[in-house]
This record gives structure tokens, C-alpha cells and sequence, in this order.
């Protein structure tokens, strides 16, 4: 069976982070793997949505082109999905000649048949700039959660669609004006036209998540209108028409014509160039696609609203749409220093490790909170010391008794009550994937593993040798046969080690399978002794930084009751407060301070100090007479995550102040600025935050300690 598997384009405008990975792309993966498991021909598409604004942004700031941005983060996003062993069959660009081509001919069709009218709106016009800006140029309060960044087009908070003269105190994000709002013509979509349509065919979706559900058919039921899809924007697909020299084609309009744009790219390099129309315009073959909440109407209203205007191609048999991951209550942002780009993490973990935690922690039915702590306690306790042990006492064992493992003998009431669980697990985890339930589908796995060690250590193995060589073959046969099986399941959450453990197993030429009749059919087992498939997980040792350096931001000072020389302050990180205890008494004033960006090491022990808790410290430069706080760019928010010479911090915990001292931080100065410099594994980094430096609040000396 062919199945046709599409992922959310994402913005060819940044790195990409665990955040993005959780949403649409790991999941995605692991359901393409298990598919081809079973048989199927799966093409698997995604590709750098390049027409996006957030490339524009970046480039006006950045003062480059376009195009050079789209450039370089195709090529880093590429590197990142390798670097997971997340595998497209094309990623594609929508930049590419055949795209323009395919939306041009989307654009006119829908036209031809009254989809697509032309309309005067009101648009946000910044004087500053001299120019119409795009909806996501403009920044403000979200009118519907309040959250203070929200853009002009969505709120990356709640989820919503915004239009930018809904939002609260507006400006321009390049510049800072505030926008006026002016009349301009643009094309829109007859959204209206198609509600009825769009409402009964959501309403067949049974099978489908309960929140994407329920948001669609709220969504349409409150009535839907007409909807811009052209901009008065220079970067972006041309209108296929005369007259429309400065305007663009909309991104949410064309890129999700990528899709199908990448399956015709993908075939036109192949012996039939027409192959995509089988995953396109056959009925029978069952689209899938994965992104994450905030993609849901795209793809649940949008895009079926326009297959149905176009006609001819296939509507999608199943929107996947995870909700966001989250770091300490926070959405993901690379710019905020908030949580790990795949970069960071990959300095911490391996990628099948990475790929093991994510698995196990993905927002499948609510925000879910990532953990270094529980990433390592998971890799460490489940995935090394039950899966990895168990293979390795099995194969280390076998090889070192026998040279080939086979069966000769009837299977024991044990022997079969293994055997039994281990199907009906694996059936399990069958149906679960089938279904796109991917923790579900880890769980069962796991299920199994922990079985199949109690198992093998009710055989006791080690004793039968001794006065039963063939009941322990057997015993070894049934222990091996369930470690393929586990081999199997775990494939598309960890595919490379997965196939190192069929090298273990004398399993070298064969292929996963998802088929219920290749279970226990290998006829002999040959184990290849060797080192322990895995090692413990230690974050320290891949990455030195155990110092979690955070953004703060004063909110309160008062006098320490009992001591002359300190302050009590209280601080912000955005999302929580601390109080800190700090001798700052004799250098600034309170109104000094009040209000001030500083850098907390907020892992330092508790401590009290003359009868009053202090958690964390402030940090400051000072050479014996002069003190300076720490400072950062008034830009960077509260919360904001600073890394040393690149090193995220690593979830170790509390650490003891004569550990932040070992760091041996000091000012660097030079041109009228001080840096400040730590010492990390023996090797000199900076302290960084958003892509720009910690600072000394005032020059200092050259060299001054940092403490």
C-alpha cells in the first residue's frame, strides 16, 4: 500500500529546536519507519518554507538578502534532521522553480471558478519603514492571553490567529514605530463558500485526535470569512497576473502547496515523472500530515478548502498535530535562550538517546515539560538498564556457551507464556503506531522489556548449563527470539541502534519487520560477543557547564535587617521569582538597582545568611575596590538561558560556591567594553545570551574577578 506522509515546512529563519523536533518531525519518523516495517511504500516530504516573513525580518536585521538566510538555514535544517536520523525522501525548497509553477496554476484555477476575489482591506502601514508591512512585522499584546510578543498574524502563546489591528500597543518590529493602518487591495479566499463542505467532512474524522477535532469544528461553526492570500511584500511567489508587480503571493497560501510541489519534484528526477499523481489523485492512498498545534487550521480548514476548490487531488486522511513542548513552563525559543537546540542537546546525549527521551515525552495530548534530569533517569534506567543489560547478559552468555543458538526441544509452560506476551505486546504496539500513538507504542515496548528480564532470570541460565544443556539452548532460543522482536519495535524510535543490536544477534542480513508471521521464525541465533551495547548516561562528561547562568531581573531591594553590608533582592525570571542575599549594599543604591537586567547562577545550594535564605547568586565584577553587576543587552528578556563558550547548561543540579568559583570568570576589556570570560574544561568561552555577550554593567579593570 502506498501512503503519502507530509511534515510542517518549517521557517528557512532559524535554527531549529527540541521544540520543533517534539511537534511535527520526530513522531512523524518513527510512523514512516514502522510503516515501511510493515510493508508499505511511504513517501515521506517536507521541506524550508523560504517565503515565510521571519526571513525577511532576519535578513533586514542582519542587512542581507533573503535569499542568503533561506539559504543558510536550509542547509543547517538539513543537518539537523540528519544529525536525529529524521530521513525525508525529499526536502524540498519553495524556492524551487516547480513550486512557483505549481501555485501559479493553484492560484489561477481557484480563480477561474470564483474562489479567489479581489478586495480592499486595511493593512498595517509603517511610516518609519515607508512601507505596508506584513502582519507578523508587527508585534504587540495578544488580545486574547495577554502575551506581550505576540505577531500580527498569530500568538505563538495560545495558539491564536491574530490579525495585527487586534493586537494590543503594536509596533513595527524593524523599527519601533507605531503602524497606521491604510487601505490597499489584495486577492482572498472564499473560505465562506465552503464552510458547509469543510464542516461535514471534519465531522467524518472519528478516527482523529480530539483536539484537532474539537478546534476545527469550533473553528468553522463560529463562521469563517474570507481570507487574504496576496501582500504587499517584494520576497515571495509573483502573482500570475498583470499589474501586480509589488505584490506576493501570501506564505500560508503557497507554502502549503509545498506538499504537493516536493512530490512532483521528488518524481520529476525519477524514470516516471507522473508517479506523483499515484499519492496525490488516487483515492485509496491515505495521507498523513504532522505539525504542531498551531498549524492545526492550515491544515484542517485552509488547505482542505482549497483541494476542494482545486478538485482532483486528495483531501487528508489524517491531520497529527502534537501540542508544544515546553522548558520549565515555557515555549521553546532559540532568540530567548530558552531550552536546547538540537545542537546543545547533541553536546549532552547521543541522538538515539535524544530520540528515546523525545519519544517517551512527546505532547501528544497536552504540553508536556522537557528535562535534563528525566532524560537522563529515563536513557539511564529504562532504555540502558533494561533494554541494553538484557541484551547484553543474553548475547554475552550465549556466545560464551554455544556457537549457534537453535531449538530442538518442546517449549515449557514458561517458555510458551513468554512467547504469548510477546506477541500480544507486539500486536499492541502494532495497533498503536498504526493509530499514530506514539508513546503508546514506546510504553508497550517496554512492557515487554521488562517481561523478557524476569524471564530470563527465572530460566536462570547460568545454573541450567551446568546439568541441562539443551533446556538452556531453549531457554537462550526464546530470550533471543524476544530480544529481535524488542530489536524490531524500538527500530523506528532508534533506528541506529537498533540495527547494531541485529549485529549482536548474528541478525546482520536481515530487515526489521512490523509483520506479525516473522515473529520467533529465525531458525538459529548466532550472538556476537562484544562490548555493552550502551553506557550510562552522564551529561557532565559531555558537557563541562554545570552552572545554570540566568537573566534576572530586579524587582525589589530592601536593607538585610541584620547586616550592614547586604541587601535582601528580590528577582525575576519571567516565569518565577527567587530572593537573593548579596553585598552589593556598598556599591549601588536600591533606586541603582531596581529594575536592573543581571545574571543569577540560580543552582547555587541554598544558604542562609544572618537569618535570611538566599537562593542563587549575583553576579558581579570586582577587583578589590570597584563592583559592577553583570549586565545584558536591554533587549534580552528575563529568563533568558547564558551559556559558557557555547555549553548550555547540563542539569546537574545544585552546585556548591566553590564550584562557581572553579569557573574562574573574569572581565576581558577592550574598546571601552568588558566582556566576561569563564574557564570551561580547560578551555576559555565567553559568557553568551540571544547571540550577544554578558556584559560589566561599567569599565573595569582588566581582569577583574567575576564572583
Amino acid at each position: 500500500m502506498k501512503i503519502l506522509v507530509n511534515c510542517a515546512l518549517p521557517y528557512a529563519s532559524g535554527p531549529l529546536h527540541l521544540g520543533h523536533i517534539a511537534g511535527a518531525y520526530l513522531g512523524a519518523d518513527i510512523f514512516v519507519r514502522f510503516q515501511r516495517m510493515a510493508g508499505n511504500e511511504v513517501l515521506f516530504v517536507s521541506g524550508s518554507d523560504e517565503y515565510g516573513t521571519p526571513i525577511t525580518i532576519r535578513a533586514d536585521k542582519e542587512g542581507k538578502s533573503p535569499k542568503e538566510i533561506a539559504d543558510f538555514y536550509h542547509n543547517d535544517h538539513l543537518n539537523t534532521f540528519r544529525s536525529l536520523d529524521i530521513a525525508f525522501d525529499i526536502f524540498s525548497r519553495t524556492t524551487e522553480e516547480i513550486h512557483s509553477e505549481t501555485v501559479s496554476e493553484f492560484f489561477l484555477d481557484l480563480l477561474r471558478k470564483g474562489y479567489l476575489v479581489e478586495r480592499s482591506m486595511i493593512a498595517p502601514y509603517c511610516p518609519g519603514c515607508g512601507r505596508f508591512m506584513p502582519d507578523r512585522y508587527i508585534t504587540g499584546t495578544c488580545p486574547n492571553c495577554g502575551y506581550k510578543d505576540a505577531r500580527g498574524d498569530q500568538c505563538d502563546e495560545c495558539g491564536k490567529t491574530l490579525d495585527a489591528k487586534d493586537l494590543i500597543n503594536p509596533i513595527c518590529s524593524i523599527c519601533g514605530d507605531v503602524p497606521e493602518f491604510r487601505e490597499t487591495n489584495h486577492f482572498f479566499l472564499r473560505l465562506d463558500l465552503l464552510q458547509d463542505r469543510l464542516l461535514q467532512w471534519i465531522d467524518t474524522k472519528k478516527d482523529w485526535r480530539t483536539n484537532v477535532v474539537n478546534f476545527t469544528r469550533n473553528f468553522i461553526s463560529s463562521g469563517l470569512r474570507e481570507r487574504p492570500i496576496t501582500r504587499d511584500i517584494e520576497w515571495g511567489v509573483r502573482i500570475p497576473l498583470e499589474g501586480y508587480d509589488h505584490k506576493r503571493i501570501y506564505v500560508w497560501f503557497e507554502a502549503l502547496i509545498g506538499y504537493l510541489s516536493a512530490a512532483k519534484l521528488y518524481f520529476s528526477k525519477s524514470s516516471n515523472p507522473d508517479e506523483w499523481k499515484a499519492y496525490w489523485q488516487d483515492g485509496e492512498v491515505p495521507s498523513y500530515y504532522f505539525m504542531g498545534k498551531d498549524n492545526i487550521e492550515f491544515h484542517t480548514i485552509i488547505w482542505p478548502a482549497m483541494l476542494m476548490g482545486k478538485e482532483g487531488l486528495n483531501l487528508p486522511s489524517r491531520v497529527v498535530a502534537n501540542e508544544y513542548l515546553r522548558f520549565r513552563g515555557e515555549k521553546f525559543s532559540k532568540s530567548r535562550g530558552i531550552g536546547f537546540s538540537v545542537d546543545d542537546i547533541l553536546k549532552l546525549a547521543q541522538k538515539d538517546y535524544v530520540r528515546y527521551y523525545m519519544a517517551s515525552n512527546l505532547p501528544e495530548g497536552g504540553d508536556t515539560n522537557f528535562s535534563m534530569e528525566e532524560l537522563v533517569d529515563r536513557v539511564n534506567t529504562e532504555y540502558i538498564d533494561k533494554f541494553g543489560n538484557f541484551i547484553n547478559r543474553i548475547v554475552s552468555f550465549s556466545a560464551a556457551h554455544f556457537r549457534e543458538i537453535s531449538v530442538n526441544s518442546d517449549y515449557d509452560e514458561d517458555d510458551r507464556s513468554m512467547m504469548d506476551f510477546a506477541k500480544e505486546k507486539f500486536l499492541a504496539w502494532k495497533s498503536a503506531l498504526s493509530d499514530v500513538q506514539i508513546k503508546k507504542g514506546l510504553q508497550e515496548w517496554l512492557d515487554l522489556v521488562k517481561y523478557a528480564n524476569s524471564y530470563f532470570n527465572r530460566s536462570k541460565p547460568w545454573a541450567l548449563i551446568k546439568s541441562d544443556s539443551e533446556g538452556c539452548m531453549r531457554k537462550l532460543y526464546v530470550s533471543l527470539g524476544v530480544a529481535k522482536i524488542l530489536t524490531d519495535m524500538i527500530y523506528p524510535y532508534t533506528p541506529t541502534s537498533s540495527m547494531m543490536i541485529r549485529r549482536m544477534l548474528g541478525l546482520p542480513g536481515s530487515e526489521p519487520s512490523a509483520r506479525e508471521e516473522n515473529l520467533f521464525t529465525v531458525h538459529y541465533f548466532r550472538p556476537v560477543k562484544g562490548e555493552p551495547p550502551f553506557r550510562k548516561l552522564d551529561v557532565t562528561a559531555a558537557n563541562p557547564n554545570s552552572m545554570d547562568l540566568v537573566v534576572g531581573k530586579v524587582v525589589e531591594v530592601n536593607d538585610h535587617p541584620n547586616a550592614d553590608t547586604l541587601y535582601l533582592i528580590r528577582v525575576s525570571f519571567g516565569d518565577s521569582e527567587t530572593s537573593i542575599v548579596s553585598g552589593l549594599r556598598d556599591h549601588y543604591t536600591k533606586e541603582q538597582l531596581s529594575g536592573r537586567k543581571i545574571i543569577v547562577v540560580r543552582n547555587l545550594k541554598k544558604a542562609r545568611i544572618r537569618g535570611q535564605d538566599s537562593n542563587g547568586m549575583l553576579l558581579a565584577a570586582d577587583n578589590g575596590k570597584v563592583v559592577k553587576v553583570l549586565t545584558v543587552p536591554e533587549e534580552v528578556p528575563e529568563g533568558s538561558k547564558v551559556t559558557i563558550g557555547g555549553y548550555p547548561y547540563n542539569g546537574k543540579g545544585t552546585i556548591t560556591i566553590d564550584e562557581v568559583h572553579a569557573y574562574s570568570m573574569a572581565a576581558e576589556c577592550s574598546s571601552g567594553t568588558c566582556r566576561v570570560e569563564a574557564s570551561v574544561d580547560g578551555k576559555k568561552g565567553y559568557l553568551e545570551v540571544m547571540e550577544d555577550y554578558v556584559y560589566v554593567s561599567e569599565k573595569v579593570e582588566n581582569g577583574s574577578g567575576v564572583r
